[in-house]
């Protein structure tokens, strides 16, 4: 009998409809938001894990950075992928699998959008692997939504491939846990330039901004950990872990 996953991720974005259509100038947009401190060598080995159709690579190729890899288990998005550029590596394979056959290798592990789909003991698997193919002085570079922000559930339930959900304190816990020596954990609005998303900019700072002092009144400011914001209740997380 297969499983969810067989089924549901041999053509993932195509289950989506429209709603993952492959758009650079949409999606190159909120990248250019989001990633604001990329590596300086344009030489750095970078591996984009559940990288889909490459959008995120094409975008890191458009900066210049030539030593890239793509990993996901979706044949149906690598072969959008490799038709879009055959020029770089695709892998089809899990990519805790595909992790743990790498050691020391890379200086920058990109995973957008994929931890939420792993189960806990995979995701502790999936950083474990991750510490060991990146070499010293490596990142890590995460991004998820925020299960602590309002309306998360619609996120985590929106996918039916969705295991998981994460905090600011549960991601700390689990890297701290694994052995990474420096995290870095921030919540992300992003919202596009056009009317509606400045109407939305604007919205989302009083609706966080109160939802933050509801987190505080139900828990307390707790330890202050540099780097770390415990209390963000903005939709996203972007997490920057680096090994010693």
């Amino acid at each position: 009998m297969s499983s969810y996953r067989d089924v549901l991720y041999c053509d993932y974005s195509a289950t989506f409809g429209g709603q993952k259509a492959l758009d650079a100038s949409v999606q190159h947009a909120q990248y250019e938001a989001t990633y604001d401190a990329l590596p300086s060598s344009r030489d750095t080995a970078i591996a984009d894990l559940g990288c889909g159709k490459g959008e995120w690579i094409a975008w890191v190729a458009s900066k210049g950075f030539t030593t890239l890899t793509g990993v996901d288990l979706s044949p149906a998005d690598l072969a959008i992928a490799r038709q879009n550029d055959s020029t770089r590596t695709w892998v089809e394979q899990n990519v805790i699998i595909w992790l743990e056959s790498q050691t020391a290798a890379f200086d920058l592990l990109h995973a957008k959008d994929i931890i939420e789909h792993l189960t806990k003991d995979e995701f502790i698997r999936f950083l474990t692997a991750a510490k060991n193919a990146l070499k010293p002085g490596g990142k890590l570079w995460m991004l998820t939504f925020n299960a602590q922000s309002p309306m998360s559930s619609v996120t985590r339930y929106g996918d039916f491939t969705h295991e998981t959900g994460h905090t600011p304190g549960s991601l700390a816990q689990c890297l701290l846990a694994t052995g990474f020596a420096e995290i870095h954990i921030s919540g992300r609005h992003y919202c596009s330039s056009s009317l509606g998303g400045r109407l939305r900019a604007l919205l989302g700072v009083a609706v966080y901004g109160c939802c933050r002092l509801l987190i505080q009144l139900r828990h307390g400011k707790g330890p202050l950990t540099p780097g770390i914001d415990r209390m963000t209740a903005r939709p996203d997380l972007f997490v920057e872990a680096i090994k010693a």
